[in-house]
């Protein structure tokens, strides 16, 4: 078994040294060994440089509940990568994300459409959707 696991290790590093070689911008290389490694999750970053895993299609909503119940039940908006977006907006790895809130921002139902983890749709107390 121990040699199993070092095998599929090996294997993995070779694939790693090919892409590399066969890739010649970097950026493309570590665009490819994200999808690759982690095709199921995202990983964003909050404007201070913290990161944060989502599941794939996570959207700022998600990321405004993960900071915080009162920032998910007050978000009015995004901003991905100093650019504003719907809150439906899919994140993708190595983006940042800045949530704008109002006091005057409540849940809406739409959001149940597109949020994708349990604390963005069960918030605790239960969120009431307008």
């Amino acid at each position: 078994m121990v040699e199993e696991a070092e095998d599929k290790r090996f294997t993995w590093l070779r694939q790693l040294l090919e892409w590399q070689r066969d890739l010649k911008d970097d950026a493309e290389f570590i665009e490819s060994v994200k999808v690759d490694l982690f095709p199921h999750e995202v990983y964003v970053f909050t404007p201070k440089g913290a990161v944060k895993q989502f599941p794939l299609g996570a959207s700022p909503v998600d990321f405004a509940y993960s900071i915080h119940s009162d920032v998910g039940n007050h978000c009015s908006g995004a901003k991905v990568n100093g650019k504003i977006v719907p809150l439906r907006y899919e994140l993708r790895s190595g983006d940042t994300i800045e949530i704008m809130t109002s006091p005057n921002q409540k849940p809406s139902k739409d959001w149940l459409k597109f949020v994708k983890t349990a604390r963005a749709k069960n918030e605790d107390p239960p969120v009431v959707y307008h």
